[in-house]
């Protein structure tokens, strides 16, 4: 019963493939295991019937003769097949043995009745449907073919006497017209068989094929997409380290910023600083000349008192306006180490938020002295909060220098407001100017890292970046921007108190 679609494995040259002659073997061995097992299974089911006499000894050694010569033929045509390699000799090969097993079930058939045994036209009907299924469209009806000639042969010759009936207990009463009918009857089922089994054999094999296509298909597009796969894993690994270069590459240009701040700041201190300072040494200078003549006037006895007393007054305005510079340069330089200590260690403490405001500006007072633009901050007195007041300090000075540089450039009388109030649950604050204002599309982008207008006067587009991301992340917070062109410009910061970065005192 064994066969297997070996046409379309030949190859041009007339020699069969070894993989073939493997994968045909294989085959082969598993189907004369599973023929074997039939035997034994027909052999032992036939043992209770022969016990009852219902199958004479006669017929059951005929029976048994056929199912030994069955197993024992497969060991020399197993070692045959091994041993071909021309195409035409190994297909008359592989063909012999299902012409061996057709003529093997026709034994069988005559074992269990002969011409009576037709109802046994199972047998051919399974060694037609397996080789219909595992081999050439043609096979089916050259098995078809073998099987009506055996059955034929065998039926004549028992009906003529040539081989004796079988089974002596069915009376044998058929005329040479019925078993030529029957097997006309049994040829034309034959064939039947073959052609279901061929057409469904050419539809297994077209399935089998299209799904071996679309394996191959599938197995290509597996490939493919793998191989996309890797090939965005690369670039997805690529963009990361861009992404972190650029990440560290903007950390860096915001600590350059700050620091630049600071230095700026720093600048514009000294530069405060140096008017009180300079007051005051003047002062100083014109009363140590003052008293270098008191002194002189003493020592020629020529000191009125009219002298003393004026000398007295010069003393006082100069000892006031000396207190009063000095007492500027001091703030001046409070105000500068606290905001710079705040905005370099960003150490957490208690602070009010209106004096630190004004600190702030007071530090920045350089910047916008010659401006005339007026600030006004309105903010309780009695606001003192717990947090970081060196982010707050960055804040100021961001949103400060974004004005004067930005919106109130070329603004003669601007104005910028500092709003804050507190709630139970947040801080809001809301910074305004008066400047130019923005169009749309620069308000969408204003906080977007490294997007300035002044690109071409030495911006970084950073500051306003710094504040989003100070109040966003840092702080927890958000902020919005509210502007249209003439119209200036009004950032909301709303902060909610945690006791993570902002508390109230």
């Amino acid at each position: 019963m064994e066969n297997v679609p070996i046409k379309e494995d030949y190859i041009k040259t007339g020699r069969i493939s070894p993989h073939l002659v493997q994968r045909v073997y294989k085959l082969h061995v598993q189907g004369a295991l599973v023929q074997t097992g039939a035997v034994v299974a027909i052999w032992s089911a036939l043992l209770l019937p022969r016990a009852f006499s219902i199958i004479d000894a006669s017929a059951f050694f005929g029976i048994t003769i056929t199912g030994i010569a069955i197993i024992l033929i497969h060991i020399p045509f197993l070692w045959g097949l091994k041993r071909i390699s021309n195409r035409q000799v190994f297909e008359i090969y592989n063909l012999s043995i299902n012409v061996f097993s057709a003529l093997a079930d026709t034994a069988i058939i005559y074992f269990l009745g002969g011409v009576r045994g037709m109802y046994l036209i199972f047998i051919y009907a399974c060694l037609v449907a397996y080789v219909g299924i595992s081999a050439p469209r043609r096979y089916p009806f050259i098995i078809s073919g073998f099987c009506a000639i055996f059955f034929a042969a065998m039926a004549i010759m028992e009906h003529v006497g040539i081989i004796p009936h079988q089974n002596a207990l069915w009376a044998y009463n058929f005329s040479m017209g019925e078993v030529i009918l029957i097997i006309i009857s049994f040829t034309a089922s034959l064939f039947v068989l073959a052609f279901i089994a061929s057409y469904a054999s050419d539809v297994i094999k077209r399935t089998r094929t299209e799904l071996a296509r679309r394996n191959i298909q599938l197995e290509e597009s597996k490939e493919a997409i793998n191989r996309a796969v890797d090939a965005l894993r690369d670039r997805n690994t690529i963009l990361q380290e861009s992404l972190d270069q650029l990440a560290n590459a903007q950390k860096q240009l915001v600590e350059s910023e700050k620091f630049a701040a600071l230095g700026g700041l720093v600048a514009g201190v000294a530069h405060e600083i140096n008017t009180p300072v300079g007051v005051g040494v003047t002062a100083a200078s014109f009363l140590e000349d003052r008293t270098r003549d008191i002194l002189k006037q003493m020592d020629s006895e020529q000191l009125s008192q009219d002298d003393v007393r004026a000398f007295l007054n010069i003393v006082a305005e100069a000892s006031d306006t000396i207190l009063k510079n000095l007492g500027r340069a001091a703030d001046l330089v409070r105000n500068f180490k606290q905001v710079a200590v705040d905005q370099s260690s960003e150490v957490k403490r208690r602070f009010n938020l209106k004096e630190y405001i004004e600190g702030v500006l007071l530090s920045l007072r350089y910047q916008y002295k010659r401006t005339g633009h007026a600030i006004i901050v309105n903010c309780p007195g009695y606001l003192e909060l717990v947090g970081f007041p060196g982010l707050f300090s960055q804040v100021i000075t961001n949103l400060l220098m974004n004005s004067l540089i930005h919106g109130l450039n070329d603004v003669k009388g601007g104005e910028i407001v500092f709003d804050a109030k507190m709630t139970d649950e947040k801080l809001v604050i809301t910074y305004s100017d008066n400047g130019k204002g923005m169009e749309g599309a620069a308000a969408d982008k204003i906080f977007e890292p490294f997007f300035t207008t002044k690109r071409a006067e030495g911006g970084s587009g950073l500051g306003m970046s710094i504040v989003y991301n100070i109040i966003t992340r840092t702080m927890g917070g958000r902020i919005e921007c509210r502007t249209a062109p003439g119209e200036g410009v009004a950032f909301t910061i709303t902060l909610p108190f945690n006791a993570g970065v902002l508390e109230r005192a």
